[in-house]
């Protein structure tokens, strides 16, 4: 799910360029961020391409 979280981030705001949350309870925050944040530079375009091409991987109604 992480996978799918960065891809939509990537896509739809570009570039992680927020902080990692800081506090010691939000693992959850900091999960996501690291997610987000591993795609580095990679466009907008190609994060979509990423996501449409992993959820196909994973969805019951996929062609075979």
């Amino acid at each position: 799910m992480l996978m799918f979280y960065s891809y939509y981030k990537q896509a739809t705001l570009g570039p992680c360029n927020i902080p990692r949350p800081t506090g010691f309870w939000d693992s959850r925050g900091k999960a996501k961020w690291d997610a987000w944040s591993s795609l580095g530079n990679m466009t907008r375009e190609e994060a979509m391409k990423n996501y449409i091409e992993d959820i196909q991987l994973v969805s019951p109604f996929r062609e075979n």
